[in-house]
């Protein structure tokens, strides 16, 4: 009794542990976050900005005091560009106290980038690597006295023009192009790459503390991080999952025996899993320890933990399952703890909790006749990856992090059905939170290594930084179930192979530097801290095939190997012929405009100082030719920018292409599953930095795309897809990512419909049987040649199509509704004069309701037409600027019923505004083929 008692005691303490202990730090060891009262300012003390809190940017400090504006409107990225050409420093006041403390160490977790530290007169050290944590040990300068911890900060821009000096190998592309407004040199430092400007975001050269500072204060050890590798094994006909947990502990700066215990327990939701302590037996749940850290007062420790099978529910992909997630509990106990009475025993106790999930992910590159199939098995189940691209969700790293930001975006790519999130090169390694909220949502995360669309260099010290920044990020991610697979960059293997900056000429040395930095440094340091995963060299690359041809393949997009990027703008996007895919699609995309209304200009803006503000924000090279070229392709383009209708059709007709751009790709992916073995579709890019042109499906700020909107049924578990084939042919294929049951009859009803009549003119049934997590061929109709039979045009007709679950055991008339869908025959722009017909369209509100509890305000909507519709946009007015993320259940969409319901749910602070139906306008295709 009294056993069980302690033990029912202990899993009340643990459990207080686990609920203080959600952002995974050290918890017995002291712990002070340095995050209030700092000052900025620059080296000349033009600009003095008191009162700082911690994480910060010098940006951001200068925006809040108002000494600029928001970087993020009209030209500021451009009028600002002198902040990140300028010295800052960075300075608070510290006084500590050591006491019976055997390390005190101030902790930088994040500095950005280029800073000399100091406490007092004497200098710390420096930082060169806005990935890095650095520690430095202040136990001497902790006696009471107040002392100024200062960081002087050297502007980024100016370092990486000093190290472009006298190379002897030429470090390129040299400058990004001219109209990215950037600067020059940013792969020679190890920063966020995207900080000196991208094809879709602006430069902004940041420096500050971007992370948290602390002291922390502790005697024997410090728990750092905790990994794991899990695995399947049977003992004694019983199957188990292991666990070998790593364990890496601190003990200040410098080597010193250790001599304790260490503890290990796995708990759910603050349970012991299911039925007492799931271990094998009592004996794994210690470990003691006697050894010797190394010179950096580092040590790395193993131990193994074994749980029945049965104990333990698996963690899923969104769509597949469950998200299980169990806290492993570990605490470094130091011997002298119980061999003597201590006045402060909890200096020499650490402890940690992070969150683990049990499941197998295998990136499988099974044989082919004619090539390697490339697709994650999860569970032993394939899955097909769907999902999108990742950059950072703000140019400024100090809010990148933020916590309802990310989480938005995080909801907003699961209720899109995604599986899959590529974290891109470009960016950063994220927040913990971001990891956190993948495990929970099930979004498997293929993570670049932060290198990206450059060549870089291979002298000592940059691979000694990089080496320190992998092992330190891979430790701190390794633990999160949703990590599927490394890639040390991205595209630098394609831009080395195919030229793409005039790397020719030294071909050979540009190669080895190649092989330097991520065969010999980046590779073997991520499979050294993480033994759980596949790395793969680069993205796109031909996985096993291009470690045979020596690193380099010969073309890296080969479609039957590895993961493909590709982009197209200059053939229809819309048309569904051209696309042949690859084995994995882990980039593709097409611009877009940002809605009318996100422009904070667009007010007080007229049209020409408009396109003048767009064209500064468009970064592609290729600028706004190929959006407009598509929309010739397909629709009619406005073409009197005089009109003031201008700018608001032109942005609704490149978020509808888009979106069909898109739609056309991922469905053709989809439904080549298994004809051309495609497995992955991640296409470029969920997010934004600003509001400016690009290939995002949500705006900067969490407006939705047309594109995001429909990514619902794109993506859908169960969906019915339809394009016109090479041949000509109305390909109908039923897809279910769906587990069970192992077969289902669907019943699928194709209606072709005249653009100006809500009544079919004619209608064709099939059925198909869809086996589970695959896809099923329903027809390949020649609906040209049966519209020829009819004498019926294609220009003037549209096939709408639904599929219905054929349930036997179902006692209603009524089936059910699984999918709907819709092909066009003929470009839009070709329908002819007697089906252009102009509809009526009338906005209800049949309901409102805001919960003042959560600020969100549902709003029921019925949209009246008086004839077809074709692809309906709805907008609020500029007037509702104070609602925020404001989404359309359906956006974009064919209205064949006079009458559809649409909900709209708004972030509304305070519950202050009441959406009447003037405040939404409506604008469809069908206005501007009338014209």
């Amino acid at each position: 009794m009294l056993d069980a008692l302690k033990f029912f005691l202990f899993v009340i303490l643990l459990l207080v542990t686990i609920m203080l202990n959600q952002h995974v730090t050290s918890k017995r060891s002291a712990e002070l976050n340095l995050e209030l009262l700092w000052q900025i300012q620059d080296t000349k003390g033009v600009y003095v900005i008191p009162n700082q809190t911690l994480p910060s940017g010098v940006y951001t400090a200068l925006e809040q005091s108002m000494v600029i504006g928001s970087l993020l409107e009209e030209y500021n990225d451009v009028n600002t560009s002198w902040v990140g050409e300028t010295d800052w420093i960075y300075r608070t006041n510290l006084s500590c106290l050591a006491e019976g403390y055997r390390y005190v160490l101030l902790t930088f977790h994040g500095v950005d980038t280029f800073a000399s530290v100091y406490l007092g007169d004497r200098q710390l050290g420096t930082t060169e690597n806005m990935f890095v944590r650095y520690r430095y040990d202040v136990k001497d300068l902790c006696d009471g006295d107040t002392r100024e911890l200062r960081l002087q900060f050297r502007s980024p821009v100016v370092e990486a023009l000093e190290r472009a000096k006298d190379r002897a190998l030429p470090i390129v592309p040299t400058c990004p192009p001219n109209v990215y407004h950037g600067q020059c040199h940013v792969n020679l430092i190890r920063k966020m790459q995207a900080s000196f400007a991208w094809d879709w975001g602006l430069a902004a050269p940041s420096m500050g503390i971007w992370k948290p500072v602390r002291l922390e204060y502790y005697s024997s050890a410090l728990i750092r991080d905790l990994t794991v590798v899990i695995g399947e094994v049977v003992v004694d006909t019983v199957e188990r999952w292991t666990v070998m947990v790593g364990v890496y502990l601190e003990t200040g700066l410098s080597s010193t025996h250790l001599n304790g215990l260490l503890t290990f327990k796995i708990m759910y939701r603050g349970i012991v899993a299911r039925v007492g302590v799931p271990l094998a037996d009592e004996s794994e749940q210690t470990l003691s320890v006697v050894n010797q850290t190394d010179a950096n007062g580092e040590l790395f420790l193993e131990h193994r933990l074994t749980l029945r099978k049965d104990s333990v529910d698996r963690w899923w992909p969104n769509g597949y399952g469950k998200q299980a997630l169990y806290s492993l509990y570990v605490r470094w106990e130091d011997e002298a703890v119980n061999g003597v009475k201590l006045p402060n025993p909890d200096t020499m106790i650490s402890e940690k909790v992070i969150r683990i999930g049990f499941r197998t992910v295998q990136l499988m590159q099974d044989p082919k006749p004619d090539g390697l199939m490339f697709y994650f098995m999860v569970n032993d189940v394939p899955i097909f990856a769907k999902g999108s691209n990742w950059i950072p969700s703000s140019v400024l790293p100090e809010r990148s992090y933020d916590v309802n930001y990310v989480k938005f975006l995080l909801y907003a790519a699961r209720d899109a059905h995604m599986n899959m999130l590529r974290v891109w090169g470009g960016g950063l390694y994220e927040s913990d939170h971001f990891y956190r909220m993948a495990d929970e949502l099930g979004i498997l995360i293929w993570h670049d290594l932060m290198f990206a669309c450059t060549m870089y260099p291979t002298d000592a010290d940059f691979l000694r930084t990089v080496k320190e920044e992998v092992r330190q990020n891979v430790r701190r991610i390794q633990h999160h179930p949703s990590i599927a697979v490394w890639a040390t960059n991205n595209e630098n293997e394609v831009a080395l192979r195919q030229n793409w900056y005039k790397t020719e000429p030294n071909y050979t040395a540009y190669y080895a530097q190649y092989v330097e930095l991520y065969v010999r440094t980046v590779l073997p340091t991520v499979e050294q801290n993480d033994r759980w995963r596949t790395v793969l060299l680069s993205s796109p690359s031909n996985g096993d095939q291009t470690i045979k041809e020596m690193y380099i393949a010969t073309n890296p997009q080969d479609p039957l190997y590895g993961d493909v990027h590709y982009y197209n703008y200059f053939l229809d996007g819309w048309n569904a012929a051209q696309y042949r895919g690859g084995r994995f699609v882990s980039e593709y995309g097409f611009q877009s405009f940002p809605a009318f209304t996100s422009w904070p200009e667009a007010r007080s803006y007229g049209n020409a100082e408009l396109s003048q503000l767009i064209n500064h924000r468009q970064h592609s090279p290729l600028r706004n030719e190929p959006i407009l070229e598509m929309i010739r392709y397909n629709l009619p383009l406005p073409s009197d920018t005089s009109q003031g209708d201008y700018w608001p059709e032109l942005i609704y007709l490149s978020q509808l292409s888009q979106a069909m751009i898109v739609k056309t790709e991922t469905e053709v992916y989809r439904a080549r599953r298994l004809e051309h073995g495609t497995m992955g579709a991640l296409y470029w890019q969920l997010n934004d930095v600003w509001i400016a042109p690009s290939w995002s499906s949500i705006e900067y700020g969490g407006t939705f795309k047309l594109l995001h909107v429909w990514l619902r049924d794109i993506f859908a578990p169960e969906h019915l897809i339809a394009f016109v084939n090479e041949r000509r042919l109305l390909e109908v294929v039923a897809v279910r990512d769906t587990l069970t049951p192992a077969e289902e009859l669907w019943d699928v009803e194709m209606r072709i419909h005249r653009y100006g009549s809500f009544r079919p003119v004619d209608r064709h049934y099939e059925s198909v049987r869809v086996p589970a997590n695959s896809v099923g061929l329903v027809a390949r109709w020649d609906v040209y040649g049966h519209l020829a039979k009819r004498g019926l045009h294609p220009a003037d007709h549209l096939v709408l199509l639904y599929a219905y679950r054929n349930d036997t055991k179902q006692r209603t008339h009524q089936p059910q509704l699984i999918a709907e869908n819709f092909a066009l025959l003929d470009k839009l722009k070709h329908i002819r004069t007697e089906q252009r017909v102009q509809p009526t369209v009338t906005i209800n509100v049949v309901s409102a309701v805001c919960s003042e509890r959560n600020n969100l305000t549902s709003v029921s909507l019925e949209v009246s037409v008086s004839v077809p519709a074709l692809f309906v946009y709805l907008q609020l007015t500029p007037e509702n600027s104070t609602l925020k993320q404001c989404q359309f259940s359906r956006n974009g969409f064919l209205q064949f019923q006079p009458i559809r319901t649409v909900q709209l749910t708004c972030v509304d602070p305070g519950c202050r505004n009441k959406i009447q139906a003037r405040d939404i306008t409506v604008r469809t295709v069908n206005e501007l083929l009338v014209r």
